[in-house]
């Protein structure tokens, strides 16, 4: 009877149109490194608060948890450069590189004060330091000092030039001794009083440079004993002894930090290198050596010695030891190049080229990073890794320059590593240095063999693996030219290698035989084709074999890549929704959208690529920034992972896989309409068609889902939210060709 019912509801309601599913983003988060600290401070409650390159961290030393903060509803921006504990409140204000200023309340609540972000009359607004007196917050700026009274929220005023010093000069650090306030700049110290009605007074400011004792006139660092104020140059630690500043501490290394500890009988000073922690007796006998970017002591009574270690944040020095705080992070906010694996780990390489100032490569597997480099994995052989490349076979690829590749297989809870380089493969290093190994982007063909883009060496493209078995190839269309970064394999065998440097495209195919008498070898240039540039970023090959390729120009498709042959060039047809944007990569989702991250965000194309699904900017969305450097989606679960050289935004999405079969599921349940935003169908199979209906076999909605799940807003086809009752879900999928029926309670 039920289906007899559901049947002639179909037959009833086929002339109202289904409305197609589109791409839905939400649920965004932030990736980002929190290795790289900047400064640290301890609060009243006596957890450690730290600032990074990548956001905030607050380290409970009780319980050993880490709680961390982005731009996703706490901070502004994630590049955080100073910040300080308000022990007498227990709020917490965090500066940052681009001027935004956030306050952290003991509620859990931020607030963010914009004024200087957006004081564009000065290029480099970075905040450098705070000092708290009384109500007023000092707060130092790459172009002066400015006065910010907390009781009302109001800015006092800006000092932007300092006595005789240059306009917008930079201040690095701020101390207040007594009733005075001091401060570290780039052309020597300034102290003015505090009693004076204002600070923007030239005549209210003293200058002490090299004439009063300093070694250099760029002052980094300066702190208060209690009774004198030290700072420190690049290499010297001086102390004011009223009328000059002495030395105290000097060194053959750069300086980069100072802190001072009041004692009974005299202050500490402290002041650390790349390679030691040093105070006024020697350095401290560390029982392990440590690469350190800084150093501070968080607290007032009995401070807390934090030394910044670097690529692995915080530790906490304690006589010669140094107990690291975990912080779960990767070790670059570079996100250059992303794949997710099998198991939906993201891959992530950090060299960014140019410059090939790489950390190596980062791994999460969803709980844990695991950061792969030359210290930690001694089969890699350079930082500098460009390009990871998920294949068929299930292993990653780990693409570097200079020193070859790292094949990885990836498990359920470890990865298994293998160098191939020139010693043990076809692969060759380049002209002047056969061991200087280059390899960008690794592909799989349907007969398993494996193919290395192996760049700029002196006489091959390729190296080609099946097996254990190694061959090579050459660019067919010029030997000459072995600047190739990116290639995709198409459904017959032919090899697509893209350009960044102008070559365009070389299309080849062995057909799988050692004779070249009937190989394929064409190129695809603007010269020969409606190709934008010849400067090729991304190749690719989509669900129905159609090849796409992006350029410095656009986005182009080959539809009909198995026209191409020696003498015949396939037809390359424009995007015209995307043309004269610069492409960075492109990425074919499980329905076969393309993501195309672009110099000015992100846009989603159909399938066929005539339509423009969704626009993923910074300005409409959290992304961390416009230039979108790479994408990877995770098809089981329709996660996106938006890299840039800022971080990685990533957001839930729609388009996951189908599922084989229908095994329909619907959550929220009850959905209250007009309360929760939508609901979820779940469990759907492939092109699924989808009719909502009352239990007496009224249409309620119909809905149209390309891949696993659909989302109903509980409204009917008029816009109107559905009363309450329970409601049938009927799928059907002329595709797999079967159907499935499932409910939805709805209330209000």
């Amino acid at each position: 009877m039920m289906q007899f019912l559901l049947a002639s509801i179909v037959l009833l309601c086929a002339s109202i149109t289904l409305t197609a599913q589109s791409i839905n983003i939400t649920g965004w988060r932030t990736l980002s490194s929190l290795t790289t600290v900047l400064g640290a401070d301890r609060a009243r409650d006596g957890a450690i608060w730290a600032v990074t390159s990548g956001g905030v961290i607050r380290v409970d030393l009780q319980s050993r948890s880490t709680t961390e903060y982005r731009n996703v509803n706490a901070l502004q921006t994630l590049d955080c450069t100073s910040l300080i504990c308000d022990r007498s409140n227990g709020t917490v204000l965090v500066g940052q590189r681009d001027g935004a200023i956030d306050i952290w309340s003991p509620s859990g609540t931020w607030t963010p004060l914009t004024e200087i972000r957006r004081a564009t009359q000065y290029p480099r607004r970075a905040i450098t330091d705070f000092e708290l007196r009384g109500d007023t917050v000092f707060i130092a700026t790459e172009f002066g000092i400015v006065l910010y009274r907390r009781s009302n929220g109001t800015f006092i005023e800006t000092i932007d030039r300092i006595g005789t010093l240059q306009e917008k000069t930079r201040v690095s650090g701020l101390t207040i001794l007594n009733d005075s306030v001091w401060a570290a700049t780039d052309s020597g110290v300034v102290v003015a009083p505090l009693n004076v009605g204002t600070l923007r007074l030239p005549s209210v400011w003293k200058l002490y440079g090299m004439e009063s004792g300093l070694d250099a006139r760029k002052v980094s660092h300066i702190a208060s004993t209690g009774t004198s104020v030290v700072v420190a140059t690049d290499y010297t630690c001086l102390e004011w002894t009223g009328s000059r500043f002495e030395p105290r501490i000097g060194s053959t290394s750069a300086i980069n930090g100072l802190s001072v500890r009041p004692t009974s009988d005299a202050s500490q000073i402290m002041i650390s290198t790349a390679s030691e922690l040093r105070n006024l007796a020697g350095p401290l006998p560390l029982d392990a050596p440590i690469a350190l970017t800084g150093h501070t002591r968080a607290g007032d009574a009995n401070p807390e010695l934090l030394a910044f270690v670097r690529d692995r944040a915080l530790g906490r020095v304690d006589g010669s030891s140094v107990e690291l705080l975990d912080v779960n992070s990767p070790i670059s906010n570079q996100f250059a190049d992303m794949t997710v694996d099998e198991f939906g780990g993201v891959w992530v390489a950090t060299d960014v080229d140019p410059p090939r100032t790489g950390q190596g490569v980062s791994y999460f597997n969803g709980t844990r990073w695991q950061n792969i480099t030359t210290a930690t994995t001694p089969a890699l052989r350079s930082n500098a890794c460009y390009r990871v490349s998920r294949v068929a076979d299930g292993t990653v690829w780990i693409g570097t320059w200079g020193g070859g590749a790292l094949r990885c297989t990836p498990g359920r809870d470890s990865v298994r590593v293998e160098r191939v380089d020139h010693t043990n493969s076809s692969l060759a290093g380049i002209t002047i240095d056969p061991a200087y190994v280059l390899v960008s982007e690794v592909a799989q063909d349907r007969r398993g063999r494996t193919w290395l883009l192996n760049e700029q060496a002196a006489d091959r493209l390729f190296a080609i693996a099946q097996g254990e078995t190694w061959t090579s190839a050459t660019n067919c269309t010029d030997p000459r030219s072995t600047i190739f970064r990116t290639l995709a394999v198409d459904n017959n065998g032919t090899v697509w290698a893209g350009s960044p440097t102008g070559s365009g495209v070389v299309a080849y195919n062995d057909r799988g035989t050692e004779s070249t008498t009937d190989d394929i070898c064409q190129a695809i240039r603007s010269s020969n084709t409606q190709l934008q540039d010849n400067a090729v970023s991304a190749i690719r090959v989509d669900r129905s074999g159609a090849v796409w390729i992006g350029t410095a120009k656009g986005v182009s498709v080959i539809s009909s890549p198995g026209s191409v042959t020696t003498t015949s060039i396939p037809f390359v047809r424009r995007i015209s929704a995307l043309s004269s944007v610069v492409v960075n990569d492109i990425v074919v989702d499980a329905l076969n959208y393309k993501w195309i991250a672009t110099t000015g965000g992100v846009f989603v194309l159909n399938d066929d690529g005539t339509e423009v699904l969704a626009t993923i900017t910074k300005g409409s969305s959290p992304l961390l920034d416009d230039n979108v450097r790479t994408i990877a989606i995770d098809e089981q679960t329709g996660t996106v992972y938006f890299g840039t050289t800022n971080g990685c935004s990533v957001a839930q999405s729609s388009s996951i896989r189908p599922a084989a079969e229908f095994l329909i599921k619907t959550y929220p349940q009850p959905f209250r309409a007009g309360t929760d935003a939508q609901v979820t169908i779940d469990g759907l199979t492939a092109d699924a068609d989808i009719r909502i209906m009352t239990a007496s076999g009224f249409l309620v909605a119909a809905i149209q889902a390309r891949g696993k799940q659909a989302l109903w807003d509980g409204r009917d086809v008029r816009g109107e939210l559905v009363p309450p009752g329970v409601y049938l879900v009927s799928a059907s999928s002329a595709t797999t060709n079967t159907s499935a029926v499932g409910k939805i309670a709805v209330t209000r």
